[in-house]
């Protein structure tokens, strides 16, 4: 296994701290300072509206815009169930988007601006959208969301302007995503920074939800005692699975309309063995350039006993990708997802694995369900990962014309975001309206702060994340081979990658 040292977060942090100092009378590397909240003795930005800190970061200039249309490219709400939305026109009685409609009109006052949002309908529009603006050297928007392997792509070819040449953002604040934005550097530069505005990275989050009547008609371990205990394991996770699923019929065919350990899909389950395990198929060297680290011992005997055991004995996980769906209506492609929260709801799964947005879906379900981050590799692992498989993520092109302006504005959406969004979608629209119990809440502040990214499955899923999930979906062993096989490929992939990260300012 190839060697490697982490580049230390904090230094990359100094740095960016050190660009955006420019911006404002305060340094917002002085996150204690500059960021500090401004009352209510709560560290929770997810609790209660009432009881929460207000946080303000006091570094932005007070500078008005003389009523400016600030644009943004997004993804119309329709083709994935993640709310997308960067602006709301008025006020519907939705909590979340009341809550972004709030958000938005603040910052307009303060700022003189008028945010104006752009549609498209399916995301690799999104990309295709960024590609030829920025070709043609167009000032067509101010802010355009990307899917986030597309908006890495993008970045490499250095049409995307980076963190430290936006001289108003400070990404040591508390309203980043520290975790995940420290997996996502090159070369100790930063091209996009996760902060509160974006609600969907945390919507595709993975979870564990499980289903009450059944841990309790089969007397089942209590699953949240295993969880504050760390025993809530993948071997647990196997041997729970494994006493429910049954041929409810007795035809000897196992079919969507028969009970399953796990429902989901091979691309939502396979990856978060490994990342919930603190395993990264991609990782960065001393320098902070990519390196593969995807041939471990541990990787392996991770992906051994998910091969034995969803593939080595009894049918226990129903996947709506690859198994043929005749009861439910048949719908393709990401369609298909759906399909598993239509099983679980029909109690036909123990455990759904499914992104936290997902949730929602599921408030007409009269059966209880609970909430769980998905299993740690053993007892003695320090935490729970939650896996973030993606996340539509806003990027500056680099014809924005005005960087000040551009950072202050991005700046103020983080920061209101946090105050105003984030506990809109925590403690209404998740806790009150889509969770049944006081435990899935706690679950749900445990799976936010322990979110993390694995490069090989996200930017990387082709070559890295393929390898494996093509040896489970042959339903084969044969790991050891396929990477060997396919090695020489992803380390001119990586090899690419960074020569252009290198090669850019």
């Amino acid at each position: 296994m190839r060697k490697l040292i982490l580049l230390p977060l904090f230094l990359i942090l100094t740095a960016f701290a050190g660009f955006a100092a420019g911006c404002g009378e305060t340094a917002p590397g002085n996150a204690e300072k500059a960021g500090s909240p401004t009352d209510a003795p709560n560290d929770d930005a997810s609790k209660t509206p009432e009881a929460q800190k207000k946080y303000a970061a006091d570094y932005l200039p007070d500078k008005t815009y003389g009523g400016y249309e600030f644009r943004m490219v997004i993804l119309a709400r329709g083709q994935f169930d993640f709310i997308t939305e960067a602006d709301i026109e008025e006020e519907t009685g939705d909590t979340v988007y009341d809550a972004i409609y709030k958000r938005n009109r603040l910052i307009e006052e303060k700022y003189d601006v008028k945010f104006k949002q752009s549609t498209v309908s399916e995301y690799p529009a999104l990309t295709s959208t960024f590609k030829k603006s920025t070709a043609a050297g167009s000032d067509d928007f101010d802010l355009c969301m990307i899917i986030s392997r597309d908006a890495w792509a993008q970045a490499l070819t250095g049409t995307v302007v980076p963190v430290h040449k936006l001289p108003c953002l400070d990404i040591s604040q508390p309203w980043y995503s520290q975790d995940v934005n420290s997996e996502i550097t090159i070369n100790g530069k930063l091209y996009f920074a996760y902060s509160d505005e974006c609600l969907n990275m945390f919507e595709q989050t993975l979870s564990v939800l499980f289903n009450k009547k059944l841990i309790e008609d089969f007397a089942l371990d209590n699953v949240y005692k295993l969880v504050t205990d760390n025993k809530w394991t993948i071997d647990k996770f196997f041997e729970m699975s494994k006493g429910i699923a049954a041929d409810l019929d007795g035809d000897n065919t196992m079919t969507d309309r028969d009970r399953y350990g796990i429902l989901s899909q091979n691309d939502l389950l396979y990856p978060c063995f490994w990342v919930s395990s603190g395993i990264k198929t991609v990782s960065k060297d001393a320098n902070d350039l990519l390196v593969f680290t995807g041939d471990s011992e541990k990787l392996y005997n991770v992906l051994d006993k998910v091969y034995q055991n969803l593939y080595g004995g009894g049918k226990i996980f129903f996947d709506t990708f690859s198994d043929k769906i005749t009861s439910y209506q048949n719908q393709g492609g990401d369609d298909a997802r759906r399909v598993s929260g239509m099983q679980f709801q029909d109690n036909l799964g123990l455990f759904y694995v499914a992104c936290v947005g997902m949730i929602p879906t599921l408030r007409s379900m009269e059966t209880d369900f609970g909430i769980l981050p998905f299993p740690k590799h053993d007892e003695s692992q320090e935490k729970y990962y939650s896996r973030v498989i993606d996340g539509w993520i806003s990027c500056v092109p680099n014809t924005a014309p005005d960087l000040e302006r551009t950072s202050i504005i991005m700046e103020a959406l983080a920061v209101e975001s946090r105050n105003n969004t984030i506990p809109a979608y925590f403690e209404t629209a998740l806790r009150t309206k889509h969770t049944r119990d006081d435990e899935s809440q706690d679950m749900l502040d445990l799976i936010h702060a322990n979110r993390t990214m694995d490069l090989g499955d996200t930017f990387y899923m082709d070559p890295v994340r393929n390898i494996y999930s093509g040896v489970l979906n042959a339903k084969k062993d044969n790991f050891v081979s396929a990477v060997e096989k396919a090695a020489s490929t992803v380390d001119k992939t990586l090899a690419r990658a960074n020569e252009a990260a290198l090669a850019l300012d």
